[in-house]
């Protein structure tokens, strides 16, 4: 259950990853909206995407670490 949990963590940031490469390089907002709001919206997409990704790789080492110190 728990590596399933891992997998999923790592795959939903590579999605926000993906989702803001995509909002910012392509054209998924629609043109009326402000250029401001689809940059702004891209970057905080990568980033969150960036951040779980790094913090299920930081739980992953610190589980392995506990592990072999039990």
């Amino acid at each position: 259950m728990k590596n399933l949990m891992i997998y999923i963590a790592y795959t939903a940031g590579v999605i926000f990853i993906l989702l803001g490469l995509a909002i910012l390089f392509t054209n998924l907002f629609p043109a009326h909206l402000p250029s401001q709001l689809k940059i702004t919206m891209g970057i905080v997409l990568f980033l969150y995407g960036a951040f779980r990704i790094l913090s299920t790789m930081f739980k992953v080492n610190r589980r392995i670490r506990d592990e072999e110190s039990n």
